[in-house]
């Protein structure tokens, strides 16, 4: 790997680390509250760190592109994302499954049986509860992989912009149509969210003809047993809607480092950014889309170089295990909580031990399970199976 792609890494690393420690303050303060209630006020909430998700889809946008733009082979992305995601994820399964039913947790019921299809990773997609609920993300992050290996094996990496460009234009009606739906609601209109349609208003006098037969066509579709919903999450899900216009953020900040601005990706970046403020209409104002605009102003800043003040080791060393204590860090972390409450501790006092408890965790895992884990495989893979792949064994 050349130094000038370990430098850019460090500041995408930097900013991992400092996506999931802003999900952890968010999950210990405001999102603890909500659930559990803390047992006296806390000196401050963090309900911003829940914008954290949305720099790692950035990230990921940027660092899947620019992975399978030096791959030599498909494979070699499938072994290397395989190898990265589930050692870690398989014991972060097991211990919180183990911590919840010890506990006594309140949170949703998983059975022993759900809990072990968790270990496939694909859960979200059957409808299985998540054994801790910051997996829900995994799914998401699973379409889009799946969609730029697509991508990568059909060749059209080389047209990944005006894929990108049709992929933000699908994105965009989703979720106008969601807009649209939340804005009659508003008005007093108990409009259908599936269907934008609600059969005591007259339609006529809201949609024209042409937008009317299509309406009309969605209803002739389930008369004849064709489950709309069904659909609808199909598409959705395939195309991962309600992120994409995240990830392409990520992929049109590649292609600006890697090929310079231009006025197409300027106006890429501008429509996904106002997207974000369409895809979420009950968001507080426009909080969500300044901190998206905020993220994608900080990536480009880092990018470009313009960032080396933050490769200090403590912003770094949270960046090596963001993975790790994203993975442990919420269920875990509010069976601790809740058991310092049970001898009355201050609850900031308690916040602050659940913080350094998940840190000194998501430092062993990484250390012990996810990097080890990541090297056999990727080691195994290059010297023993590869070679037999090669001379058709």
């Amino acid at each position: 790997m050349s130094e000038k792609i370990k430098d850019r890494f460090l500041e995408l690393d930097v900013l991992r680390g400092i996506a999931a420690f802003s999900v952890v303050l968010f999950h210990y303060t405001s999102q603890y509250s909500t659930l559990f209630k803390h047992s006296l006020d806390l000196h401050f909430h963090f309900g911003y760190g829940r914008h954290g998700v949305e720099l790692f889809f950035i990230i990921s946008g940027f660092v899947i592109l620019m992975t399978l733009e030096n791959a030599k082979r498909g494979r070699d992305f499938i072994v290397g994302r395989l190898s990265r995601l589930y050692p870690a994820y398989w014991f972060a399964i097991i211990l919180t499954f183990s911590v919840i039913q010890v506990s006594k947790l309140p949170v949703k019921d998983v059975s022993f049986f759900e809990a072990l299809f968790n270990l496939t990773m694909l859960q979200g997609f059957f409808n299985i509860p998540n054994v801790d609920g910051v997996y829900w993300t995994l799914k998401v992050e699973l379409c889009f992989y799946l969609l730029m290996f697509i991508i990568y094996k059909l060749g059209q990496l080389k047209n990944i912009s005006l894929i990108t460009f049709g992929w933000l234009s699908l994105t965009s009606l989703y979720t106008i149509k969601i807009y649209i739906a939340r804005w009659f609601s508003f008005a007093g209109l108990n409009v259908n969210t599936n269907y934008l349609i609600d059969e005591s208003h007259n339609l006529s006098t809201l949609f024209p003809k042409h937008q009317l037969m299509v309406i009309n066509l969605v209803g002739n579709l389930s008369q004849f047993g064709v489950n709309i919903n069904t659909i609808k999450d199909i598409w959705r899900d395939i195309f991962i809607l309600g992120y994409a216009h995240l990830f392409i953020l990520g992929i049109t900040l590649f292609l600006i480092k890697q090929k310079g601005l231009s006025f197409g990706r300027c106006m890429m970046l501008l429509v996904c950014i106002l997207t974000q403020r369409v895809a979420y209409p009950w968001e507080n104002s426009w909080n969500t889309t300044i901190f998206v605009a905020a993220f994608v102003g900080i990536f480009y800043l880092a990018i470009q170089g313009y960032l080396r003040c933050i490769r200090i080791k403590p912003l770094i060393f949270l960046g090596n295990i963001s993975y790790s204590l994203y993975l442990i860090h919420q269920y875990i972390g509010y069976a601790i909580i809740r058991t310092l409450y049970s001898y009355k501790l201050n609850p900031n006092i308690s916040i602050i031990i659940t913080i350094i408890c998940s840190i000194a965790l998501a430092t062993l895992i990484s250390k012990f399970i996810e990097y080890p884990a990541m090297i056999f495989i990727r080691n195994k893979y290059k010297n023993k199976i590869l070679p037999k792949l090669a001379n058709g064994n």
